[in-house]
């Protein structure tokens, strides 16, 4: 299913002001535990043509990415995303991976295709082996998530963004990160399927919060190519 998904530029005092204003009706993500947030890493892939980047540059409405993500440096849940997205509507389909198969796509062998793979497993082999799909870029962040249960909405607000150019270094914690936002700025996104309430309607109505079309993996690529010098 669909879910309507907007994205806005957050500075820390809006911030503030947010949680004063969902905090009596909104509940942080259990999932947080004793946490104040949760850390997500995720790897970007592309073809030899940058097709997915170029879209999002281009702002084509309809488009699909693949990432591979994991949580907290969690190893033991590790997943492919296939993410699509409709103007500012999006779908995911998903499957999880070992870190052992993670390392093969990195370096580019035992792609095998099998029945026993998951649908999407072997769709995304055919993207890499076929496609010249490859990973091109690393996405970090920490994430504040808020959660309401009618109309499935989830309010998450996204800071420390930073990306990397070691694709070897997928799992290693301390690999060289760029930052891509200007210090004191986040992301809020506010996700919901089917109605968003009134009453949070009005929480994210704060002064000068404007809808933006801000994406990761595309200030991510522009941030690597001024600071190696390089092609996109």
């Amino acid at each position: 299913m669909f879910r309507f998904e907007n994205k806005y530029l957050i500075n820390s005092l809006q911030i503030e002001e947010l949680k004063h204003r969902l905090s009596p009706v909104v509940k942080l993500d259990p999932i947080l535990g004793e946490r104040q947030f949760y850390s997500i890493r995720s790897l970007y892939f592309d073809d030899n043509s940058d097709t997915c980047l170029n879209q999002v540059i281009n702002g084509v409405s309809k488009r699909v990415k693949y990432r591979i993500r994991f949580y907290n440096f969690n190893l033991e849940y590790i997943v492919l995303e296939k993410k699509y997205k409709i103007n500012n509507m999006t779908k995911k389909l998903s499957c999880e991976l070992t870190k052992e198969q993670v390392l093969d796509i990195i370096n580019n062998r035992n792609l095998n295709i099998s029945k026993d793979n998951p649908k999407l497993l072997n769709e995304f082999y055919l993207k890499l082996r076929c496609d010249g799909f490859k990973p091109k870029i690393i996405i970090d962040y920490d994430r504040i998530p808020f959660v309401y249960d009618a109309g499935t909405v989830r309010i998450t607000v996204d800071h420390n963004v930073s990306c990397s150019y070691d694709i070897k270094g997928f799992f290693n914690k301390n690999i060289l990160r760029i930052p891509l936002m200007e210090k004191g700025y986040s992301i809020l996104e506010v996700k919901y399927t089917g109605f968003m309430p009134d009453f949070i309607r009005y929480c994210i109505q704060i002064k000068g919060l404007e809808l933006s079309s801000y994406s990761k993996y595309m200030n991510g690529r522009i941030a690597l190519k001024n600071y190696v010098g390089g092609c996109l």
